[in-house]
């Protein structure tokens, strides 16, 4: 499990999708802490598919099947394990969710 600071702002978080998204309408990412309020960002917010292979936490995340979102300053309020998870819609059928990735986060 990945850790950041209370405050902190700036580092990338990924949630793999296991799939190709990269046609998706919308992108969501969801981070919940244990306690406090959960925030839901967007595409708008900075939300976006992954377009390079990348490893995160020793696991390989491929081109188009991850998600990922810049922390921004005052997203992270509350010190404790949060949840990570993305959903896309593809189709109006189709609708696309990860699992939970946790990370802590520290004070």
């Amino acid at each position: 499990m990945a850790w950041l600071n209370k405050g902190e702002y700036g580092q990338k978080v990924y949630v793999n999708m296991g799939e190709d998204v990269s046609s998706a309408s919308t992108l969501t990412f969801v981070l919940d802490p244990q306690s406090g309020e959960k925030l839901e960002k967007a595409i708008g917010d900075g939300v976006a598919v992954g377009s390079t292979n990348i490893t995160v936490d020793d696991q390989n995340y491929i081109a188009n099947e991850y998600l990922e979102y810049t922390i921004k300053s005052g997203d992270l309020k509350y010190v404790g394990t949060w949840r990570l998870k993305g959903e896309c819609l593809l189709t109006s059928t189709n609708k696309v969710i990860s699992d939970y990735k946790f990370i802590e986060v520290k004070a």
